[in-house]
């Protein structure tokens, strides 16, 4: 069975399909809803769905393309995490605004002027979020 037959399989089952009325980050409704933020409870399937990933990245645009990973919090965050660690590549991520305690920064992380970047989120509605941290 292929990944994504057999990951759309898990997803149902492991109830990250939640069927109803639900509000997305991008105030838009929907009557479905796909948590990924539950994956990482289950080791074998987070994975295969970040070497699936990794594989698709290296197929598409190939994993010399570029030199970073970079994410905005939260959910987002843990699959760029494990997809760092996958192609031993340094991660970032971009806050949405500045906080006002600690170091006050907007980008976490060490990144050099002209570092070419792949940016990855947990789901894509309206792309607003990934926009931002451009």
């Amino acid at each position: 069975m292929d990944f994504v037959k057999d990951f759309a399989i898990f997803l149902q089952e492991s109830g990250a399909i939640k069927f109803g009325n639900f509000k997305l980050s991008s105030g838009k409704d929907s009557a479905y809803y796909i948590d990924l933020r539950v994956i990482p409870s289950f080791p074998h399937q987070f994975r295969k769905m970040i070497k699936a990933l990794q594989d698709l990245i290296s197929k598409k645009i190939g994993l010399d393309s570029f030199d970073c990973i970079a994410s905005v919090p939260t959910s987002g965050l843990v699959i760029a995490s494990a997809l760092s660690i996958e192609t031993i590549k340094p991660l970032i991520y971009v806050r949405h605004k500045q906080k006002d305690y600690g170091t006050g920064n907007i980008i976490e992380g060490k990144i050099s002027e002209g570092s070419r970047i792949v940016l990855v989120d947990d789901v894509g509605t309206t792309g607003l979020s990934l926009l931002n941290a451009i």
